[in-house]
């Protein structure tokens, strides 16, 4: 299982799950991130690329807001992986 991503989590080139993720579910006190939440890259010129989503693949098992759970290790549509989420809160599937 892993830890659960969320909004305002890091990913690797630099990056974050970006908001709005799921408002009505907190994690840890932030927004909860699923499949389809925007991703912000923040890798500099000449990185630079479109914004993408959390691709996922994402839990087959936990739905939030009627989308995959999103957790650490999934990626983004740039390939990017969420790095780090909630470590009290683990996310199996």
């Amino acid at each position: 299982m892993s830890a659960a991503a969320r909004v305002g989590d890091p990913t690797g080139h630099p990056g974050t799950v970006a908001p709005p993720g799921v408002t009505s579910v907190l994690i840890g006190g932030r927004p909860a991130a699923t499949v389809g939440t925007p991703h912000h890259c923040a890798a500099p010129p000449p990185a630079t690329h479109p914004p993408s989503t959390v691709i996922g693949p994402g839990s087959a098992t936990v739905l939030i807001g009627g989308a995959r759970a999103a957790r650490v290790g999934d990626r983004a549509g740039c390939g990017s992986a969420v790095v780090s989420g909630c470590a009290s809160v683990r996310i199996g599937g």
